[in-house]
C-alpha cells in the first residue's frame, strides 16, 4: 500500500478528499527523514492551494504518530513521507467510517487517488499557497506516550517483573516508552533484544515468532485488526488499524517472560 510522494500525489489524495468530505478537509503530512522535510511542506502548499488544509508535523517521526494524530486532530486523513520517497496513505474523519480511522487507506481508495494523480498533466503548474497551513504540536508526541503506554499498562499486574532490553536506538520513542514503563535497558546483560524499523511498522527481537505471539497473546486477541504479514504486531494502543511496532515492542519487554 504503497505510493511514490511527490506533487501529483499530493493533488491526487485532495481529489479524493474534496470528494469525499463535499468540503474544506484536513490533511496531515508526516515525514521519516529530514532531507524530505522540503518534499513535506511543498505537499502542504499544494493541500492549501488545492482547497485545503494542511497539518505538517513538527519534525521527522515514525510513522504510527502520523496514523495516531489522524483521530487525535480529527483530520481526514494522512500523507506519510518515508526516506525512500514512497508515501504511506491513512483516512480518517469525514474520508471514512470512525472504525476505520487511522488505518491505512484500502486498494479500491488507493485506486481513486491514483487516478486522479495520473490525471495531473504539469506538476509544476498545481497551485501552491504561500502559508496557511500549521504544525501539529510536539504535544502529540507526549500524547502518544501516555496513551501507549496507559494500555499496555493495563495489560499486566503490578507483581510482574518485566525482563531487561537492549535496543538498537537508545534516543527513539521506544526507549522512552520502556523507561516510561520502568523496563530496565541494559546493553551488556539483556535477555531480549530490540529494534523496530525506521518505519516504525516492523518489530524485529531476540525470541522466535511464537514466543512473540505467545507473550503479546492478549494485546493481539484485544486489537480490532491483527496484522497477517511476518514481523508485524498490533497492540493498537490509539484505536490505529496500522501494525505499530514501537508500542508492540515496549508490550513485549513487559510481557515476556524473563
Amino acid at each position: 500500500m504503497t505510493r511514490c510522494a511527490g506533487p501529483s500525489l499530493f493533488a491526487g489524495i485532495a481529489s479524493f478528499l474534496s470528494a469525499a468530505t463535499r468540503g474544506r478537509f484536513r490533511l496531515i503530512i508526516g515525514y521519516e527523514a529530514s532531507h524530505t522535510g522540503d518534499l513535506a511542506r511543498d505537499g502542504a502548499a499544494i493541500i492549501e492551494g488545492l482547497g485545503g488544509h494542511a497539518l505538517l508535523m513538527p519534525r521527522a517521526l515514525p510513522a504510527p504518530l502520523t496514523a495516531f494524530s489522524v483521530r487525535m486532530v480529527m483530520a481526514d486523513g494522512a500523507l506519510y513521507i518515508r526516506s525512500s520517497g514512497e508515501a504511506l496513505i491513512y483516512l480518517g474523519g469525514r474520508a471514512v467510517d470512525r472504525s476505520r480511522e487511522g488505518a491505512l487507506a484500502s486498494e479500491a481508495e488507493l485506486s481513486l487517488i491514483d487516478e486522479a494523480a495520473t490525471a495531473v498533466s504539469d506538476e509544476a503548474a498545481l497551485p501552491r499557497a504561500e502559508g496557511g497551513w500549521e504544525c501539529v504540536g510536539e504535544g502529540m508526541i507526549g500524547a502518544y506516550v501516555d496513551r501507549t503506554v496507559s494500555r499496555i499498562s493495563s495489560l499486566t499486574d503490578a507483581t510482574h517483573v518485566p525482563t531487561p532490553v537492549s535496543v538498537e536506538d537508545p534516543t527513539g520513542l521506544l526507549t522512552s516508552l520502556l523507561e516510561r514503563l520502568g523496563v530496565p535497558i541494559d546493553e551488556a546483560g539483556a535477555g531480549l533484544s530490540l529494534r523496530v524499523r525506521c518505519e516504525g511498522r516492523t518489530l524485529c527481537s531476540s525470541l522466535s515468532e511464537e514466543q512473540v505471539r505467545t507473550a503479546l497473546g492478549e494485546a493481539l486477541a484485544t486489537s480490532p485488526a491483527i496484522p497477517a504479514g511476518r514481523g508485524l504486531y498490533c497492540v493498537d494502543p490509539a484505536f490505529v488499524m496500522d501494525a505499530d511496532a514501537i508500542s508492540a515492542g515496549a508490550a513485549l519487554a513487559l510481557l515476556a517472560p524473563r
